[in-house]
Order: C-alpha cells, then sequence, then structure tokens
C-alpha cells in the first residue's frame, strides 16, 4: 500500500508503409501513469535516421497521461527498424521499437501486350495528313496517389524535326532556310498524347494514347521527289506535380534521392511520306462524243511510286460516268490500271471534275482514335460530247383499256412507228362539249369528289375509306366501293386510329415548332452582335489567320500536352518581373481576383506554378535565433492564383503571412522565418495549396545548436613590453562567433595560493554573429605574482572555456649586476 508510480509505454510505433518524397509523417504514443505519484520518463534515440521524438523527457502526474509525437522524414526508400531506450521511474530499462518502410514513388510507362517497360515507341512509314495510334500504360507503382503531367522536351540531345536523316550533310547545309523553318513548328501538332495529365491512384494503370501526326513541310523551290521524308525523334516525359526548385526538374537538391523514380521519358519517333502517285496519260481526259444508249471508254494507269507505304484510293460517283475498278489498294512501286467510260443519259457537252480520293486513318478530333477518312485529292478533268438523234414518237389514245405498258394515269401510250405502223383509228370524244354521259344527280352531293381513273374498276373492290366519295370521268356518277365487313374497322378501332394519328401529328408539329424556334434564335444571335457586319455566307470574306500565341491558347485548351520550350519562354520574356511583397493580397479582393481563384485548376496549370526550393536547409544555427530563408514562387498562368502555406509548428509562426495572390504571369520571394528552442537535428514539413487544391509539401530542415564562442588559442605566453623592470607583461586573446546569433561571455579569474596576479579586459561582453572580439592579457610583476593563471570564459546559454596565462619572465645578467 505504499504510494508508488507505476508507468506504462506502448512498445511499437509503426509507420506503415510510406513513400520516400521527403515528407515528416508523424505518429503518438501515450505514456500513462497508473499509480498514485507521479513518475518520470526519458526517451532517448541515438540512431543516425532522421527521428525526432517530442518531449523526449517530463513528468506524468497519477493516473494521467501524457502524449509523445514521433515524426519521421521519409528522405529515401529504406526498410526502418530502429529502437530508442526508454526510462521510466521505478520500472527497467524498456526500447521503443520504430518502424516503416519506405519506397520510392515510381512511374511507370509499360507496354500494352507483355506489360514490359517501355523506352521507345516506333510509329515507322506515315503518309503526310494522315495518323497513327499507340497504346501504352502509365502505371503508379506506389501506395499514394499523384499527380502526373506529360511534357514534350524540347532542343534536347538526339531530337530530330522535320530532317531527312538518309541525306547527305551537304546538302542540309545547302538547305538552312529550311531547317530554320522546322525548327519554329509546334512539335504538339505532330505528336500527341491523351490523357497528357490526370490523378494515379495508388497501383492504378491508364491507357494513355499516343497519336502521330506528320504535316509536309515543303520550301518554295523544293520539289517533292520520291526521296523526300520527315524524319522525326522526339522525347516525352510523364513526372509528378510537386515543389520544384526551379525551371528545370535537372537541378533538385541531390537530397531527395528518389527523384529519378518520379519521372519517365519515352522517346518517339516516325517517318513522314508525301504521296507520289503518277497518272498516264495525265488527269485530262477527253471521250469520244457517243449517242445515249453507247458509251466511251479511256484507259488510265496509276503508278504508285512511294517505297514505303501502299495507298487505297476510291473514285466518288459522278454521273454520266462510271470507273473500273472505282475503288482498290496500290503496293507500293505497283500499278494499277483503271477504266474510265463515259454513259450519258442526256445530250448535251460534258465537263466533269472527277476527284480521286486517297483514303487513310484520320486522326478523330479527341485524338485517342482513327477512321478511314480521304486524307489527298487529285483532280481530274473528264471532258466529252453527247450527240443527239431524231426518232418519231406518235401519241396513240387509250380508249379505255389499259395496255400491258403504260404510263401512270393509263391515258396516252407512246407508240413506235418504226414497230407497229398499222393500228385501228379511234374516234377522240371531248367530255367537256359532251352530254351523253351525263346522269341526272345532284352536283352537291358530288363536292370534293375524287377522280377515279378507267382502270381502277379492279380495285373497287378493296377496303377502303368510309368517307372518300370516287366518281368517273365521262359520267361523274359516285363509284361503288365495297367494304368487305371482315375487313373493316370497328368504331373502337377507327377511334384508336384517329387517336394514334392525332398523336403522330401533334409530336411532329411540336418538333417542326421547336426546330424554327431555334433557327429563329440562331439567327437572331448570329446577326445580333457588334462583329456582324450583314455580310451573306460564302461572300468572299476570309477567316483570320490565327497568330502562334493564339494557336498555342487554343492548343492548351485541348489536347495539346506542355513543353519545355513554352516554360523556358517565361524564364526569359514571359515573366512580367518580381512583384514586391508589400503589393501582394493576402486574399483575393477584386471580382477579377476572386474569380480566378475559385478556378479548379488541373495537374497541367499546377506544373506551371513553380514553388521551390522543394528543400528549405537552414544549416547550422542558434536556438532562440532568427533565421529567414526565401520562398520562390512563379506564376506562368495567365491569371490570378491564390497560395496558402500549411504551417501548424510553432518553429514557423514567426512568419507573418500565410497566404499571398500571386498576379498573373509573376513571380515573388516569400520569406520564412525559422525559430526553434530545442537543440538538435531539426526535420519539419508542410503543405501548400494552390486555389484550395493540394500542389505538394515543403521540407525545413536545420541543425539547432546552443551558442559557442571559440578561443584564438587555449594557452597564451605574455610577454614584456618595455625596458624598464616595472613594464607590464601582456598578450592579446580573440574570441570568434561563428554563428549566427550574438553571443554574451564573461571572463572568471582562477585564484590561487599566490594570489591573481593576471587582469584581462574587456571582462565581459558581446560577440556578434559571424564576428570575432580581441580581449587583453596583462600581468603586473612582483616578487610575490604567480607566473601562471587561468581564466574561465562563461558563455550565457552557452559553452565554457578555460584559458591558460603563462608570464615569460627573463632576468639578464646585465639586469642583475644593475640590482
Amino acid at each position: 500500500m505504499i504510494p508508488s508510480c507505476e508507468m506504462e509505454i506502448e512498445s511499437v510505433v509503426d509507420f506503415g508503409t510510406l513513400v520516400s518524397n521527403s515528407k515528416v509523417y508523424s505518429e503518438v504514443i501515450r505514456i500513462s501513469n497508473l499509480g498514485t505519484v507521479p513518475g518520470m520518463f526519458k526517451v532517448e534515440y541515438q540512431g543516425q535516421l532522421p527521428i525526432h521524438i517530442f518531449p523526449n523527457y517530463g513528468v506524468v502526474k497519477p493516473e494521467s497521461f501524457i502524449i509523445v509525437k514521433v515524426d519521421f522524414c521519409a528522405d529515401k526508400s529504406r526498410l526502418v527498424n530502429e529502437v530508442a531506450k526508454v526510462r521510466l521511474q521505478g520500472r527497467p530499462e524498456m526500447y521503443l521499437n520504430i518502424k516503416a518502410h519506405v519506397v520510392d514513388q515510381i512511374i511507370e510507362l509499360l507496354n500494352t501486350s507483355d506489360e514490359r517497360k517501355l523506352e521507345c515507341i516506333h510509329f515507322g512509314s506515315v503518309f503526310f495528313e494522315t495518323s497513327k495510334i499507340e497504346h501504352a500504360f502509365l502505371y503508379n507503382n506506389s501506395p499514394q496517389p499523384i499527380n502526373w503531367v506529360a511534357v514534350m522536351l524540347n532542343d534536347c540531345v538526339g531530337e530530330e524535326l522535320g530532317t531527312n536523316i538518309r541525306q547527305t550533310t551537304d546538302f542540309a547545309l545547302n538547305n538552312l532556310t529550311y531547317l530554320n523553318k522546322i525548327k519554329t513548328i509546334d512539335i504538339t501538332t505532330v505528336f500527341s498524347c491523351v490523357p497528357n495529365e490526370g490523378i494515379l491512384l495508388p497501383y492504378q494503370k491508364i491507357v494513355i494514347t499516343f497519336c502521330f501526326s506528320p504535316k509536309l513541310i515543303v520550301e518554295s523551290k523544293m520539289n517533292v521527289d520520291p526521296s523526300h521524308r520527315q524524319d522525326y525523334a522526339v522525347f516525352l516525359r510523364f513526372e509528378t506535380v510537386r515543389s520544384r526548385d526551379g525551371f528545370s526538374q535537372d537541378d533538385i537538391s541531390e537530397t531527395v534521392k528518389s527523384d529519378q523514380f518520379q519521372k519517365v521519358e519515352l522517346a518517339l519517333t516516325g517517318s513522314g511520306h508525301p504521296v507520289l502517285l503518277h497518272l498516264n496519260p495525265g488527269t485530262i481526259f477527253k471521250f469520244s462524243p457517243c449517242f445515249m444508249g453507247e458509251h466511251s471508254d479511256v484507259v488510265c494507269t496509276i503508278h504508285n511510286q512511294s517505297e514505303f507505304l501502299p495507298v487505297t484510293y476510291s473514285f466518288p460517283k459522278t454521273a454520266h460516268f462510271k470507273i473500273e475498278p472505282n475503288r482498290g489498294k496500290i503496293n507500293e512501286g505497283c500499278i494499277q490500271t483503271v477504266t474510265f467510260s463515259f454513259i450519258p443519259h442526256q445530250v448535251g457537252a460534258f465537263k466533269v471534275k472527277q476527284a480521286l480520293e486517297l483514303i487513310g486513318p484520320v486522326a478523330d478530333k479527341n485524338l485517342q482514335s482513327t477512321s478511314m477518312k480521304p486524307f489527298y485529292h487529285i483532280t481530274l478533268n473528264f471532258k466529252s460530247l453527247c450527240k443527239p438523234f431524231t426518232k418519231k414518237v406518235v401519241m396513240k389514245a387509250n380508249p379505255g383499256i389499259s395496255p400491258l405498258v403504260s404510263n401512270p394515269t393509263g391515258q396516252f401510250v407512246a407508240k413506235d412507228l418504226t414497230k407497229y405502223k398499222d393500228f385501228a383509228p379511234v374516234a377522240k370524244l371531248q367530255s367537256s362539249r359532251t352530254h351523253l354521259h351525263d346522269y341526272q344527280s345532284k352536283n352537291e352531293s358530288m363536292k370534293g369528289a375524287l377522280m377515279a381513273f378507267p382502270n381502277e374498276r379492279a380495285a373497287s373492290v378493296r377496303p377502303g375509306e368510309r368517307y372518300e366519295v370516287f366518281r368517273t370521268i365521262f359520267t361523274k356518277v359516285p363509284r361503288y366501293t365495297y367494304i368487305d365487313p371482315d375487313f373493316e374497322y370497328t368504331e373502337l378501332e377507327k377511334i384508336e386510329k384517329r387517336v394514334h394519328q392525332d398523336y403522330y401529328s401533334n409530336y411532329i408539329k411540336f418538333l417542326r415548332q421547336n426546330r424554327l424556334q431555334k433557327e429563329a434564335a440562331r439567327k437572331c444571335a448570329h446577326s445580333n452582335n457588334a462583329i456582324d457586319i450583314a455580310m451573306l455566307p460564302a461572300s468572299g470574306l476570309k477567316s483570320p489567320i490565327l497568330s502562334q500565341e493564339e494557336i498555342k491558347e487554343e492548343c492548351s485548351s485541348t489536347e495539346c500536352p506542355i513543353t519545355t520550350k513554352s516554360i523556358d519562354m517565361y524564364q526569359g520574356t514571359g515573366i512580367q518581373g518580381e512583384s514586391d511583397l508589400k503589393g501582394l493580397k493576402s486574399k483575393p479582393a477584386t471580382p477579377q481576383e476572386k474569380h480566378d481563384c475559385n478556378i479548379v485548376l488541373t495537374p497541367k496549370q499546377i506544373h506551371q506554378v513553380i514553388i521551390g526550393p522543394s528543400i528549405l536547409n537552414f544549416g547550422n544555427i542558434c536556438v532562440k535565433s532568427t533565421n529567414t530563408h526565401s520562398l520562390h514562387i512563379i506564376n506562368m498562368l495567365p491569371m490570378h492564383i491564390w497560395i496558402q502555406l500549411n504551417i501548424d509548428f510553432e518553429e514557423l509562426q514567426n512568419t507573418k503571412i500565410f497566404s499571398y495572390v500571386i498576379p498573373p504571369t509573376c513571380s515573388t520571394h516569400i520569406p520564412i522565418t525559422l525559430e526553434t528552442s530545442n537543440t538538435g537535428k531539426f526535420w519539419r514539413s508542410f503543405s501548400y495549396t494552390i486555389n484550395n487544391i493540394p500542389a505538394g509539401h515543403i521540407l525545413v530542415t536545420a541543425q539547432a545548436l546552443p551558442v559557442k564562442l571559440e578561443l584564438s588559442s587555449d594557452e597564451i605566453e605574455l610577454r614584456p613590453r618595455g625596458f624598464l623592470l616595472k613594464t607590464c607583461f601582456w598578450g592579446t586573446v580573440r574570441l570568434y562567433n561563428h554563428q549566427n546569433k550574438s553571443a554574451q561571455f564573461g571572463w572568471q579569474p582562477v585564484n590561487s595560493l599566490k594570489g591573481i596576479a593576471f587582469s584581462i579586459r574587456p571582462a565581459k561582453g558581446i560577440v556578434e554573429a559571424y564576428s570575432s572580439l580581441e580581449c587583453e592579457i596583462t600581468w603586473h610583476p612582483g616578487f610575490t605574482s604567480p607566473e601562471r593563471g587561468k581564466f574561465i570564459l562563461h558563455v550565457i546559454d552557452g559553452n565554457i572555456l578555460t584559458l591558460q596565462c603563462i608570464a615569460n619572465v627573463i632576468i639578464s645578467l646585465e639586469l642583475i649586476f644593475i640590482l
């Protein structure tokens, strides 16, 4: 029943699987005291890993507990299994086991067929204006999600843009104009990557589509021959979006050893070839004149002069002309014979433009698939003449009985006199001038009646509409219509049929009304604007040509990846200049700033905001000293951004402002102030957001040291400064302060049995940071003065040093003789 403390502590701290991104992770343990009196504890870690335990000593009140925080910096991949000594009052020495498995954050490109690592994609030979699609897997081989972006590398070693690698060096140097022209092309219009940004979940794979679409670049003086080709070799890099040290990712601090795994490069190669078709006898074809019903033929040979690719051709249908075969495939270097036939269906002269279409895979708008479409056209000119011939045709009156072949009405039949010369004459009677067949009938009952033709009698027994009335041509009497009761609609069926007709009739009217309203609104919107000049369409007004900046802006908003050339442009002339901190706002104020800062940024846009360095290393600093480093921020976006620093530990609380509104295309430096009161290694990290989107973290490191002074020498020998016996002996010692905080000191003489014969000035004072101070030591000679002395240097909140002083007394024979 004696009052005592009963201390308990958790024995294992397991951080689990972490990613080596130089981020500080924290875990907490509890030290409990179940006893009735306070108990002391002390935790001591003596390893070399970046592990910090706070507090590492203290007192736990009875029946309570205290939280101990264990910080670990995942600076590189390793398997951590460390121990820290734990001393608990009333218990034997224990050990705290600290475990962690740190892995690299690896981003990989894999082949879709066998999932092996992919380093290069060979597109091979492709016709200009056509496309070729390849696929690959982008794999996040890490336990944490990542934001990634694709960056096209410019001006790197091994890059080729539209050059012919098979031509000689002399030929290339003689055409410098062409070489300078191909350097200005936008490579993102040739190679595309979809998607080129996004978020990858842990161990997730997504399909990346690569599209190669070469464009023909020809100098005006250069003729396209079979040997002309444009070879491309570019490099595309996939990298994670995080804090960076500058414009180049290659300048990141060596502390982050796993940087090589957070990006992967892919080489893209391909060759563009022109279409080389030779038509014999040319593109103008003259057919010999012919009559209707006849045809005239012309034979043409099509030679594919390309040495690398076959062509697929097609001839669209054209009136009065026929082509055999109208489509087909011509292998490389082969010849296809095509027959053009002129088959007229009317009399006259014909001048027709026939298109020869070459069909190939053309990329769709989404750049993720291709479809077979015409990509190249050759216009052929067809000329011919169809001559008329005389043919006498006599119209024969229909006596009322329709022959086997007649026109739709059955009234007149065309007879060829060359075949039927004899026929019986038939008397013609104009029904409007005779009343022979008129019957006595009421005209009122025949109003709105339909006309019944003479050959309609056979169809009169069909089920018809009950309320439709037919009459004959001549007698003008109602025709009899027999309705079979077996096929007659019932009253209910008639109502359902009428409702059904009304429903679809109303539905069609509704669709037509909506279509007319949309057309009217579209016309109003098209004409009711400041740009409209009341010019009719297709009246000769051409669309303006987009500038290079507008093309890049439109490309950046679609599926084009960003390039290192566009990023380097900001390093030179793109950034407006350094912004003063006094002109920056901590929160968006104007409507434009609020609108920009509420935009949800994509990983591609976050990648164009550079915040660095990724590691703020303050080096060796003194405890309770104020240290400032600058955090560089570069905004390459054409809009305002709102950056917030999420700092939640007290060592950086002296930083005045934690949020800034950065103007468009601007850069600035933000001061980060560090002040710590604990000695030892300092590891902390804080995250930051851009427009309230987590964008990365910054690691802050320092080595906190106590105040310290150094002596120029631990022992000084004093010599006389004169020729008289009573001359003083004196010397100097210098105090050095190599740290960033001023040190306050005081000298304490050590009393000996013979007394104190040495003095020092100044006896106390202050040595400023990174400076030195000289102190003077004096010894007054006497018969009882000791020749040795000692001073102790006390540095407030710092170290203690000892200075030995020796008086070098030499009595010569001349001095003895005088005495």
